[in-house]
């Protein structure tokens, strides 16, 4: 200590400074590195009790990267535990009875395919200059919407998943985003569920419902794991990129891990 005690007064603020800039500089890489997406590895994992057969696996598999996530079974209605699918649930503001299914039956009319097929439509054929006025006239002052009609008119969304190799081909973008709303639907059946708000009965009606959705825009794994992809991409706030990225890693073992629901269940 004695080599700062004969410092003029000037040096102690260039001390203090330095020390500060040191851990500034030491918070934000702690801060990144804290920050980094966790590359986990896609586990698949199965109940030893579950005796489904493959239509109620299929319907299950839709939800299967963010299912990962979770790491919760891939071979059972029930997800993780109550205590766990809690704050999911009161996040998206289905944690009531009346919560879950006014939104369940938004995303079965409507979902995100609402904004989704209107924007891209209005973008590919209308002058730029009338996009506002569209905007509201149909949306009003929605901030999802408004949302939606930046990330695709700045193809924000379509280069990050060409990055990834996720989509090769703009006119990839023309899937939709019919698999992310049928993901949505499994996956809150079961959480919902597993939280006692709807019973098993419910949960597969929703869950059949979803799998109607996406047989109906889609004929394979890869084109409904592409529309999946488009609608996470879209749907996140910049807020979650690093969920986004973790959920891009794993959406990839699952399209091509030979043990992933994707591979090892038909597309009927």
């Amino acid at each position: 200590m004695q080599m700062f005690e004969n410092l003029p007064w000037y040096g102690y603020v260039i001390l203090a400074v330095a020390i500060a800039s040191y851990a500034i500089r030491y918070f934000k890489i702690g801060k990144k590195e804290y920050e980094a997406p966790d590359k986990t590895k896609a586990k698949f994992r199965k109940s030893p009790n579950s005796n489904l057969n493959q239509e109620p696996l299929f319907g299950l598999a839709l939800y299967t990267p963010i299912a990962e996530w979770w790491k919760a079974d891939t071979n059972t209605l029930s997800f993780l535990t109550a205590k766990d699918v809690k704050p999911y649930l009161e996040g998206w503001g289905i944690d009531t009875v009346e919560g879950y299914w006014d939104l369940t039956e938004y995303f079965m009319k409507d979902g995100r395919r609402w904004y989704f097929d209107f924007i891209q439509r209005m973008i590919e054929k209308e002058p730029q200059e009338k996009w506002g006025e569209l905007m509201d006239q149909k949306f009003g002052n929605n901030e999802r919407a408004h949302r939606y009609l930046k990330t695709l008119s700045s193809g924000e969304a379509l280069n990050a998943l060409k990055q990834k190799g996720i989509i090769t081909f703009d006119s990839e973008l023309q899937l939709g985003v019919a698999g992310y709303d049928a993901a949505i639907l499994a996956g809150q059946a079961r959480k919902a569920f597993t939280g006692n708000l709807i019973s098993e009965e419910e949960a597969w009606k929703v869950i059949y419902f979803a799998k109607e959705l996406a047989l109906q825009h889609f004929s394979s794994w890869e084109e409904f794991g592409k529309s999946f992809a488009l609608g996470f991409a879209i749907d996140m706030k910049s807020d979650y990129n690093t969920y986004k990225e973790e959920v891009y890693y794993l959406y990839q073992q699952v399209l091509e891990n030979p043990d992933s629901p994707w591979n090892t269940i038909k597309w009927p």
